[in-house]
């Protein structure tokens, strides 16, 4: 292969992983909960499940967030299925769409036949159950996970207790991110519920995070119908990890590399002007 040519493949090998890189918080998972009782392959509820699923990941391209029923027909024989997704507020319809679709992939497996499932990812959530849940309150909590790492300094509480208390108002779309020196945060409700309803689920989530997690630097606490996360500076991690140092160090060495690609390409497209 021309030396050229070797360069020019290179870049575009870095380019690549840089792209993918970049894409795949969204993806990340976090939490799923499978019902213990499973359906028989073949019976109208598999049916009517396959469709809901369909549903779901057709309509994800546009819009964040909607509820489906497939197969309720008011006879009452357990065939229905009902089921919701939301994507975080902040991504566009495409990444909400592509995220979506890899959220009901994995439920397929990870809750393969499950009458009832839900799977959270780092940016869409997917849930179905044979009964119907879509509007009715529940703050029950669902997923909880507290850094090791712990901090009693007082700007570091000043700084997290001014994030939650952002974060539990003056939602729109039920989404807010919020900060405040070292700290970082976001919350976010389900599409369905109404602002009064969003701020006590959201006020229910931040007291069981504080008197679950205390004083530590990272946390985050979903309850069936929102969630709230915060981080200091630093200490974001993926939910398949652990918080620690060695995290920030393997993302500081990812945005390295990327940038030392994207410098490489920067010189190589200088290279072929001058050569042309």
């Amino acid at each position: 292969m021309h030396q050229l040519d070797r360069l020019c493949y290179a870049v575009v090998v870095l380019v690549v992983i840089g792209a993918t890189v970049a894409e795949a918080a969204t993806g990340t998972f976090i939490y799923a909960g499978c019902s213990p009782s499973k359906y028989q392959p073949g019976t109208p509820f598999e049916g009517n499940l396959n469709s809901l699923l369909a549903s779901i990941a057709n309509a994800a391209p546009n819009g964040g967030y909607n509820s489906f029923t497939a197969g309720s027909n008011g006879t009452g024989d357990g065939a229905a299925a009902y089921g919701l997704y939301q994507c975080r507020g902040d991504l566009g319809n495409a990444d909400c769409a592509a995220c979506v679709r890899d959220a009901v992939g994995q439920l397929n497996e990870v809750c393969a036949a499950a009458y009832a499932a839900s799977l959270q990812l780092e940016g869409c959530y997917v849930r179905y159950d044979s009964s119907n849940f879509v509007g009715q309150p529940d703050n029950a909590m669902v997923y909880r996970k507290c850094s090791t790492s712990t901090s009693g300094d007082g700007d570091f509480l000043k700084n997290r207790d001014a994030v939650l208390a952002a974060l539990q108002g003056g939602l729109a779309n039920g989404y807010k991110v919020s900060s405040s020196g070292n700290v970082q945060g976001v919350s976010q409700c389900l599409g369905d519920l109404a602002a009064g309803d969003c701020t006590t689920c959201l006020a229910q989530a931040v007291g069981q995070l504080k008197g679950t997690c205390g004083t530590s630097l990272a946390a985050d606490v979903y309850l069936a119908q929102c969630y709230v996360r915060y981080w200091a500076n630093g200490f974001y991690f993926r939910p398949s990890q652990d918080y620690s140092q060695d995290d920030v160090g393997r993302t500081v060495a990812i945005i390295v590399g990327i940038l030392a690609g994207l410098a490489i390409l920067v010189v190589f497209i200088s290279f072929l002007r001058k050569s042309c």
